[in-house]
């Protein structure tokens, strides 16, 4: 039976979906989807761990303030949930694609309050001709909607192989990209386009242990990116996923799982 986390809802109106027991690890999910995505993460890390994962602001139950949002939004959001939390220590704070984003955003600023950092499938540095091709996607998504952010994300994230061993994970990952309110998503999405800028230059802030995770075909999130990531922070390790694109999480939860509860064992501050 699947694990069914219970909900909290913090002052601000953040939802956290909370399971297990111990060590907290917090989960950020990417621009378009919600909390969902983890469910395999939840399923192999809450024997072990306390499993909490956030809707992030204009997605899924989380509010969506008046006016456009900045990163500094996120971080701010994701600091209430980690003060949240620390009644049992310093939490790992997890994040993929947007949500490695506010991750590395956060720990460059409250690494202290940090036991560990994982980023997995997120963006660093995009050169120019990267950025052209997200804001061309952004405004593609203003223009002609949800259906074609839809269209966008299922050609991109999968390929055809993935639908034949995981039909129900794409569907329920395209559902979840149509679900709430688009415009509301599309304020988080600009700030994904537009802000990895602000970061760059300032991972070696960061003092807590890191995992670094893409695919070897990530075309967005790209292995050099990883690869510069790791490298600029100081205490990182590094998996590159042969065979592996975007959506790692969902598509090839056993490796993922396997390496995050390696990490969690066995590199994690402990105090």
């Amino acid at each position: 039976m699947a694990i069914q986390p219970d909900m909290i809802r913090l002052a601000s109106g953040t939802p956290v979906w909370v399971s297990g027991t111990g060590r907290t690890v917090i989960f950020i999910h990417g621009v378009l989807v919600d909390h969902r995505m983890w469910q395999a993460q939840v399923e192999a890390l809450s024997p072990h761990y306390r499993v909490c994962c956030i809707d992030m602001l204009g997605h899924g139950d989380a509010p969506d303030p008046p006016g456009e949002r900045v990163l500094a939004d996120f971080v701010n959001q994701t600091d209430e949930v980690v003060e949240y939390v620390a009644d049992q220590g310093a939490p790992v704070l997890a994040g993929f694609s947007m949500g490695g984003l506010i991750a590395q955003a956060y720990a460059i600023k409250h690494h202290h309050k940090l036991a560990g950092l994982v980023l997995m499938n997120t963006v660093h540095d995009r050169s120019p001709e990267q950025s052209a091709t997200v804001l061309a996607r952004f405004e593609g998504n203003v223009t002609r909607g949800v259906e074609n952010a839809v269209e966008s994300g299922a050609r991109r994230w999968f390929k055809a192989r993935d639908y034949e061993s995981h039909a129900d994970e794409i569907k329920q990952t395209l559902d979840m990209m149509r679900d709430g309110d688009f415009t509301a998503k599309r304020k988080a999405h600009r700030v994904f386009v537009t802000s990895d800028g602000e970061l760059t230059g300032k991972l070696g802030a960061i003092s807590c242990p890191a995992l670094v995770m893409t695919g070897e075909e990530d075309n967005g999130s790209t292995p050099e990116m990883a690869r510069k990531m790791a490298a600029a922070i100081p205490d990182a390790q590094l998996h590159i996923l042969d065979g592996q694109h975007h959506l790692m999480p969902v598509l090839d939860a056993a490796r993922v799982n396997a390496i995050l509860l390696d990490f969690l064992s066995t590199r994690v501050r402990t105090h």
